[in-house]
Order: C-alpha cells, then structure tokens, then sequence
C-alpha cells in the first residue's frame, strides 16, 4: 500500500467520525467560538443600561429604547471600527440605519452614543 492509499483512507476515516459527531451532538453550536457570537451572547447576557445622551439621541432619532433588545439580538458588530484597546472597550453594533457605540467591561454594557448618517441630533 503506497502514501496515496494510506492518506485516503486516513481522511475517509476523519470525515466519517466527524460525521458521527457531528449527527450524534445536532443540538451543539458548532460555531459558537466566533467573535460575533461570542460578542452578541455577551451583549444578551450582562446587564444592560443606557447612557443620558444616547437617550437623548434615541428620542430624537425616534428610536424606541424597548427595540434595543432586538438590536442585542440582531445587530452586527463593526470591528474595524470598534476600539477595543480602551477601557472599557467600545464596540460598534450596526443595525438598520443605525449605528450604536456600546462600551462593555467584563461584567457590564452600556449604549454610550446612536449614530445616524441620514438624520443629526446632538446632546445637549
């Protein structure tokens, strides 16, 4: 039996006990180690608050702060333009029109600004 043979029943093999493991564990997510998910199940989980001017900004916008909870879930996070060297980090989350600036700690976030190309509103 030559290198070829081997190698492909080596990868035969190696496909088909992923297979299994993959048919036996259906409810595991298997891509639950990337930087998306990993930053919207902590934007879900740790306790949430909202900065005076970003509710100034969302009133002015009219953006209901009762939606947030569907941009926890469904905003995309920018990581080009998150600074996460500062402290706290300070994430960009893109939802919609709209872009929401969040700074989290390791235990907490808080929405710190909304930001909206089409429309302008400035705290006071």
């Amino acid at each position: 039996m030559n290198f070829k043979q081997r190698l492909v029943r080596y990868l035969l093999g190696v496909a088909i006990g992923c297979a299994v493991v993959f048919f036996m564990f259906p409810q595991y997510d298997w891509l639950g180690w990337l930087p998306q998910k990993r930053m919207k199940q902590d934007l879900r989980e740790f306790p949430f608050s909202v900065d005076t001017c970003a509710s100034v900004k969302l009133n002015c916008y009219g953006f209901a702060e009762d939606r947030l909870m569907q941009v926890r879930a469904d905003g995309v996070f920018d990581f080009d333009k998150s600074d996460v060297q500062a402290t706290p980090r300070r994430y960009h989350v893109n939802y919609g029109d709209y872009s929401f600036i969040i700074a989290m700690t390791d235990s907490t976030s808080t929405l710190v600004d909304v930001l909206n190309p089409s429309k302008i509103c400035t705290c006071p």
